[in-house]
């Protein structure tokens, strides 16, 4: 990030921090200014909406998003030209490719204010709410990238700085035994990583007979994360789990408080509300992005939702639970265990 940028996520960090603790109202009419602003957006500019010749003035409410079809991934492999807005929004556009676990990949592009505030700002809000403000906070990511593209992309394989912590990644496409002396070297406050990376990094220590260094913080996302898997992965390191809800179209969509409850980013996306305690689909609409806004984006996950109060304070419609794909690893006639991301990605 360059001076202005960085300025830009302190900037919303600090808005998001505060966003956070709305009441329902406030939170529901955010909502709907921008939904308004979203679907009159994509009506007008982009080639997938303008097809359903909806009067731009006539979308006035949230209500109207119903008035839009339900996408999924497969129209956006069939044409994903359709649902790029025109120029100037795909100038500096950023991308993230999905790994294709699922099917043939897809690849979502941002604009630059919406990039800065999914991938960077609302982020940081979610460190610093699971792991504290304290300074300095040391955050290991377990990348799907490779060892090369980890040195040579944005993101370099040595210590890099944040606005409020350092981060130091590692390759899955590298052999899991190298981990356990990294992770003791660098002696993370935070790490990120998949539920069935760290189940294999636990069992790793446990064959090198090797002690895994105690991590406050531990972060977990693409996979459903049960019980057995928390209680194994938070006595293993002595610190407290939380799962995050995400995906390549939306960045972060939602994460765990302290209460167990699954907050939605409302700030950068909306997700449809569903009758509680009744296992329904997640659809998602982009609330900021303007290069690809996808409205209505049926994810192919299904979660519980609950109206009910969360005691952390935070107000709006809440997840307690997703339905999603589980992760698993495969053990090779060596004795070595791979994980799955190794051959989608």
């Amino acid at each position: 990030m360059n001076a202005t940028d960085r300025i830009y996520v302190g900037a919303k960090l600090l808005t998001t921090l505060r966003s956070q603790w709305w009441p329902s109202q406030r939170i529901r009419d955010y909502q709907a200014r921008n939904l308004v602003r979203m679907m009159r957006y994509a009506a007008t500019r982009v080639p997938y909406y303008r097809r359903l010749r909806l009067n731009a003035e006539n979308l006035v409410s949230a209500a109207d998003l119903l008035r839009f079809p339900l996408v999924n991934k497969r129209e956006i492999q069939r044409e994903p030209e359709a649902f790029l807005a025109p120029d100037p929004a795909r100038v500096d556009a950023f991308s993230s490719r999905t790994s294709g676990s699922s099917g043939e990949p897809t690849t979502t592009y941002f604009d630059r204010r919406a990039w800065l505030l999914s991938k960077h700002a609302l982020k940081m809000r979610r460190v610093a709410m699971t792991a504290g403000l304290s300074l300095p906070k040391r955050v290991m990511i377990i990348s799907e990238q490779t060892p090369e593209e980890l040195h040579r992309g944005a993101h370099l394989a040595g210590i890099k700085r944040d606005l409020l912590f350092g981060r130091r990644r590692l390759s899955i496409h590298t052999a899991v035994d190298e981990h356990v002396e990294e992770i003791e070297r660098y002696r993370p406050h935070v790490i990120y990583a998949f539920p069935s990376y760290l189940l294999d990094l636990i069992g790793a220590a446990e064959r090198l007979g090797r002690g895994l260094p105690q991590i406050a913080t531990l972060c977990t996302s693409s996979e459903v994360l049960t019980p057995a898997t928390r209680a194994r992965i938070e006595r293993a390191f002595g610190g407290r789990l939380y799962d995050v809800y995400g995906s390549t179209e939306f960045k972060e969509v939602a994460w765990q408080c302290r209460a167990g409850r699954y907050h939605t980013n409302f700030e950068s996306v909306y997700v449809e509300p569903r009758p509680a305690d009744t296992p329904a689909p997640v659809v998602l609409t982009t609330l900021c992005n303007l290069t690809m806004p996808l409205l209505r984006f049926d994810i192919g996950d299904q979660a519980s939702f609950t109206d009910e109060p969360c005691p952390c304070g935070r107000a709006g419609q809440t997840m307690q639970s997703f339905l999603g794909r589980e992760g698993d690893t495969i053990a090779l006639p060596s004795g070595r265990r791979v994980s799955p991301y190794v051959l989608t990605t």
